[in-house]
């Protein structure tokens, strides 16, 4: 039997859900980082297919697209600040204080240094550009916004695909058991948790 195409709807995507990180994860904070990039690559995965599709064009109506839209922003709001802090105040140093004379490893995590002040002179334009579109409201800077979520997804993309492959495995390699904990206690902090025991 074939089906008439014209009067099926078409079929709905997944909502974008980011699963919650373990808080005993934290006792692994590599692990952790890594899990987070994994909710990472959706929201850029997200942003990407918004753009592709010209739903940042206007505000949205569709309420599954309202919701995965309202999970961009509560992640880049309250979640991406303190991973990015988890990085550099405290994976980054530490890597950095274990790779003594590796020039490599101290180039690649300038540059991931560098993407992340880019990251953070993006977020406010890419913050107010999902608050407008939340709020039924035209983006007050439409042109901004979009060239921001652009250069982020791209950005983004390439961060995580380095952090995984390259600086992620050297932690593991480098990095002692006492290092783990220090920066697993210091992130259980930045998001007010009690370190697992």
């Amino acid at each position: 039997m074939v089906k008439n195409s014209k009067t099926e709807k078409p079929r709905k995507r997944e909502p974008l859900v980011l699963e919650l990180i373990p808080e005993n994860l934290l006792r692994e904070p590599i692990e952790y980082i890594f899990a987070d990039h994994y909710r990472m690559r959706q929201i850029i995965a997200t942003m990407d297919r918004f753009l592709i599709e010209g739903i940042y064009a206007q505000a949205p109506v569709d309420d599954d697209v309202i919701a995965d839209m309202a999970v961009i922003e509560a992640y880049l709001r309250t979640e991406l600040p303190p991973h990015i802090a988890d990085e550099e105040e405290d994976l980054f140093p530490c890597l950095q204080r274990r790779s003594p004379g590796d020039h490599e490893t101290k180039q690649i995590l300038a540059t991931l240094h560098q993407e992340h002040e880019e990251d953070f002179a993006l977020l406010p334009s890419l913050i107010a550009g999902h608050e407008d579109l939340l709020a039924a409201r035209p983006v007050a800077a439409r042109e901004l916004f979009e060239t921001s979520v652009v250069r982020f997804v791209e950005t983004q993309r390439r961060h995580v695909i380095w952090e995984n492959n390259i600086v992620l495995p050297l932690a593991r390699r480098r990095l002692s058991a006492e290092d783990m904990e220090k920066i697993g206690r210091k992130m259980a902090a930045r998001r007010g948790l009690e370190y697992p025991a």
